[in-house]
């Protein structure tokens, strides 16, 4: 199941959501929506003015590339690398799960291999793997990040 959640889900005229937690404009509906943008649009899109919107001063990406930061700028440079390795990015969110101000994504990852990505030379295949990425929101920006993605699915996936 894919969900994109831009938008807090509508509530019909005159009711109130079933749960206080998640209705509209809660901090959850909110936190996964940031978080969505940044992993699921702003990423795949090569958005770099949107995805620096989504994150507040002092973001801190847990998982960066060598040599980088872990500022918004290993994040770029993290959406530079795939971009420079993939066409036709598309990333769909299976589960989002928030609590508190923390928020789990696990996401279908799938592009077209066109560039050297892990060593590996492009094959021009279209591959998908799987992420999950957990990311702290405050104040409606994203303010860390940490991703885990199975590198040995990911050299198979480019190999094959």
């Amino acid at each position: 199941m894919s969900v994109i959640l831009d938008q807090a889900p509508a509530s019909p005229a005159g009711t109130v959501p079933a749960h206080p937690l998640t209705g509209p404009g809660h901090l959850l509906a909110t936190a996964r929506a940031v978080v969505t943008r940044v992993h699921a649009n702003a990423m795949p899109s090569g958005a770099e003015a949107v995805l620096r919107r989504q994150l507040a001063p002092g973001f801190r990406n847990h998982d960066v590339l060598p040599g980088c930061t872990g500022g918004p700028d290993a994040l770029v440079a993290t959406m530079q690398w795939f971009h420079d390795a993939f066409d036709e990015q598309r990333v769909e969110v299976l589960h989002a799960i928030s609590e508190g101000d923390l928020v789990a994504l696990h996401v279908a990852f799938s592009a077209l291999h066109a560039g050297f990505f892990l060593g590996v030379p492009p094959s021009h295949r279209r591959f998908t793997v799987r992420e999950m990425h957990l990311a702290r929101v405050t104040d409606g920006l994203e303010v860390e990040h940490w991703v885990t993605r199975d590198q040995v699915w990911w050299e198979h996936e480019l190999r094959r």
